[in-house]
């Protein structure tokens, strides 16, 4: 059979393309950069994997929603507090277990491999296994330094929610690497329905802090057995010491990525807790929520849709990748500025109708923080490039530099000049973490410089115009 050339291809996925499809691609067509769009397989993929991340991350948003103003009526303001302390204790463990492990899978040449595969389960379950150990070690100290005695069991038992997902099954990457997020999103969303639905049990019986951290494990277990009863491959003890070497090379600079990302990213809450009022800090912290809940659904939808797209784009050919990479750019610019100019513009507006009069000084707050998370959005294209080249050396030295930038605002704000200061440098950091972003884009994918530049200096002059014309307004 002879293979399909490009116009019968494109007409292939004209037919193929359901009514929705069709009428999506005519609306992308009016977009610059798109007007030679065609319906191909490719594009349908896309766009259904981004359709099925939207719903799973807006169901899981909801979830999440739920329990929390579940638990914040049923849990007294005191336990409410702890269960901060220790989401916050076990986001930075998540972190520190993934070490990119995934994430090379689904780049890789070899990804679909059964040796490699299972090399890289049993590298991810002896480093969940280690990094429960060390949580179980620094939780006494962690509870020491809060002066909540407490906090050490509930750390210790909510620490094995990152031993389970260590042995979470290699079908979940599979499934991200061709794109089957459809499935992908019943697993995820079925575990996190079944964390919540133990939290609200607990809660109803015994209404403590325990009800966060029981839920959390269970949703663990729950996806732990969930992903081995769908997989493809089952575990062996099948070891490939090349393969090991090369998932290991690329991890270390995600672990160091992982791992500066969330001291200099999500545990601020705890640092600018140290130095403002309580009033302050629930004002920042629904700030903080609400602009990370806008942006973070559309990088969800980067990192599991053109990521793995991208990364088979370019085993194939980098001429065509590049072409991918400058149409992605094209729609997160103006997903990203829209992000960016909504918030500035329209921060107050969103604090009075979602929260009320109470919370006023919010506005502010959001403003800034909105504006972050659309320059975070804007960035997860290129980063998602540079995994997809298959280095991650880029993003550490892009944290590590962020950690810096933090450290020294932070310290010389909250030392001379206040919160408002300080919650610039908060906003500010994200330019420290895309300067390596650059280089590694301009050494190993140089073709697709100009398109970045360029957008990124309409992000910036868009953006700009709308904080001068919002200042006008008030």
């Amino acid at each position: 059979m002879s293979e399909l050339t490009t116009p019968e291809l494109e007409l292939s996925g004209i037919q193929e393309a359901s009514g929705a499809e069709k009428l999506a691609i005519g609306i992308l067509r009016f977009l610059p950069g798109f007007k030679q769009l065609s319906p191909s397989r490719r594009l349908r993929t896309a766009m259904r994997g981004g359709a099925w991340t939207i719903v799973g991350y807006g169901a899981g948003q909801v979830l999440r929603l739920a329990s929390t103003l579940v638990l914040a009526r049923m849990l007294v303001p005191q336990a409410f507090g702890m269960v901060a302390l220790v989401n916050v204790f076990l986001s930075g463990l998540e972190m520190l277990s993934d070490l990119g492990v995934g994430t090379d899978v689904i780049q890789h040449q070899r990804g679909d491999d059964p040796t490699f595969i299972n090399t890289a389960f049993l590298i991810q379950g002896v480093r969940g296994t280690i990094i429960w150990v060390i949580a179980t070690a620094i939780a006494y100290p962690f509870a020491r330094f809060y002066q909540q005695p407490a906090l050490v069991a509930l750390a210790v038992v909510g620490s094995l929610s990152v031993l389970f997902r260590g042995f979470t099954s290699s079908s979940i990457w599979t499934l991200t690497r061709h794109v089957r997020i459809g499935q992908l999103t019943a697993l995820n969303t079925g575990s996190d329905a079944f964390g919540f639905l133990v939290s609200l049990a607990w809660a109803l019986i015994s209404p403590t802090a325990w009800s966060l951290v029981a839920g959390r494990v269970a949703a663990m277990v729950c996806l732990l057995v969930a992903s081995h009863a769908i997989a493809e491959n089952r575990v062996s003890l099948i070891w490939d010491s090349r393969a090991a070497k090369e998932i290991l090379a690329f991890g270390a600079g995600v672990f160091v990525s992982t791992a500066t990302y969330f001291v200099g990213g999500e545990a601020e809450r705890l640092v600018v807790g140290k130095f403002i009022t309580l009033v302050e800090l629930g004002c920042f912290s629904l700030a903080l929520s609400i602009s990370a809940a806008a942006s973070k659904g559309l990088q969800q939808i980067i990192g599991q849709v053109f990521f793995p797209m991208i990364s088979d784009s370019l085993r194939k050919s980098q001429q065509q990748a590049v072409e991918h990479f400058k149409k992605a750019r094209h729609l997160i610019l103006i997903m990203s500025v829209s992000l960016s100019v909504g918030f500035i513009v329209g921060s107050n507006l969103i604090v009075k109708f979602l929260l009320g009069p109470r919370y006023f000084m919010a506005g502010w707050m959001l403003r800034l923080l909105g504006m972050r998370g659309a320059f975070e959005l804007f960035m997860s294209v290129t980063v998602s490039m540079l995994f997809a080249v298959g280095t991650s050396k880029y993003a550490a030295t892009g944290n590590v530099l962020k950690l810096i930038f933090l450290a020294v605002g932070l310290t010389i704000a909250f030392g001379h000049y206040g919160f408002h200061a300080a919650l610039w440098v908060l906003t500010l950091a994200p330019l420290a973490t895309y300067i390596p972003y650059l280089v590694g884009l301009r050494e190993h994918c140089k073709p697709a410089m100009r398109t970045e530049l360029r957008s990124f200096g309409v992000f910036a002059l868009i953006t700009a115009l709308a904080m001068v014309s919002a200042r006008f307004l008030q």
